[in-house]
């Protein structure tokens, strides 16, 4: 980190673990281990001009697994903006999950949230051209996309009206094809996925994936998908390395293999709410999107540490993790990829009239 040293930003993170875990276990009562703590973070509030409000469908205590980017978020805004936000984390899901969470933000109830970019397609179509496959899956072009004026322009710009900014990209890594453990077969080639029972998100741009590879769809809940796969409902599922091991009902214990063919970036993002962004003052508003800009570095790192941590854990339940060679990955993106003709429709439903050169713009601008 640049601007804040390692043990500075331990002792604070220890810190908030701390005041965290007075709230998540102790909210209805007096805990005197954390007394200390707690006053200093009811002193620093009391002392800040604004309060920022973050929800999170994550465990604070999941850091390992899930890089969401809770203690970062906290220490670092409150150390770039000198004290003047205070920032309370909400997380578990009590202020929400998916697009209720993204409706708290929208109607200021959370100031700002981290949600799958999939909570915004009902607001935002566009967004949904993520989800076309292998033009923007990895970490470094879903970063450069987000950050461009293109995407700007023609989509994170739609967001005003609802109140709501993308305030960075979180990384946490691509969709995979993976098998349930009672299917167990690897899939990397376009024929692997022919007749095979693809449990899939309600994304409408991956169902025309799916229907070109000619696999079956099954729709299922993702809090289902751990009993439902012991039942044998569906052979395979597509989530990132990090989503299948921190899936409910340990989901984690169900698989077979992991193919990371890098589908499509199984994306989140940080958003906040605009009247509270505009409510701050000059000095403080651009602080608070510097800190941002620091955040989103050191997430990075986190979303590295939690994936080798995730795939050691695979290796010890016996679940093998296959990274395609170049050549199959390319055979898969020419067979299935953005070129398809199939796609172009889809780019003109979410894009407009001008949707396919909109795309090709969105596609210099991921590859760099």
């Amino acid at each position: 980190m640049n601007k804040i040293s390692r043990r500075t930003f331990i002792k604070k993170s220890i810190q908030f673990s701390a005041g965290l875990s007075i709230l998540n276990t102790f909210s209805s009562g007096f805990n005197p281990v954390f007394a200390e703590s707690e006053k200093e973070e009811e002193k620093k509030e009391k002392l800040a001009k604004y309060v920022f409000n973050f929800s999170s469908p994550y465990f604070t205590s999941k850091a390992k697994t899930t890089p969401h980017a809770h203690l970062e978020i906290k220490t670092l805004i409150e150390k770039y903006t000198h004290n003047k936000i205070y920032v309370k984390i909400y997380d578990g899901g009590v202020k929400g999950i998916g697009t209720s969470l993204a409706n708290s933000v929208k109607f200021g109830v959370s100031q700002g949230a981290l949600i799958s970019v999939a909570n915004l397609v009902p607001m935002i179509p566009e967004v949904d051209i993520l989800n076309i496959p292998f033009w923007s899956s990895n970490e470094n072009e879903y970063i450069r996309l987000f950050n461009s004026q293109e995407w700007q322009n023609h989509v994170l710009s739609k967001m005003m009206k609802y109140k709501l900014k993308v305030l960075f990209p979180y990384v946490v890594g691509a969709r995979t094809a993976t098998s349930t453990k009672i299917y167990g077969k690897l899939i990397k080639t376009p024929k692997d996925f022919e007749g095979v029972k693809f449990r899939i998100p309600g994304s409408k741009s991956l169902a025309v994936f799916y229907k070109l590879v000619k696999a079956k769809p099954q729709n299922i809940a993702w809090k289902l998908c751990a009993r439902t796969a012991r039942r044998g409902r569906y052979d395979a599922l597509d989530p990132s390395v990090i989503g299948l091991y921190a899936g409910p009902e340990g989901l984690n214990r169900e698989l077979g293999v992991i193919s990371e063919i890098e589908l499509v970036h199984d994306g989140w993002v940080a958003i906040g709410n605009t009247n509270f962004i505009d409510s701050l003052d000059a000095g403080t508003r651009r602080q608070f999107f510097d800190a941002f800009k620091e955040i989103q570095t050191v997430q990075v790192k986190s979303y590295h540490q939690a994936k080798n941590y995730c795939s050691q854990e695979f290796n010890k339940l016996g679940v093998k993790i296959y990274t395609p060679t170049s050549l199959e990955k390319e055979v898969l993106a020419k067979s299935f990829g953005h070129t398809n003709p199939e796609w172009d429709e889809v780019k003109k439903r979410l894009l407009g009239d001008n949707g396919m050169n909109i795309f090709d713009q969105f596609y210099k601008v991921a590859k760099g």
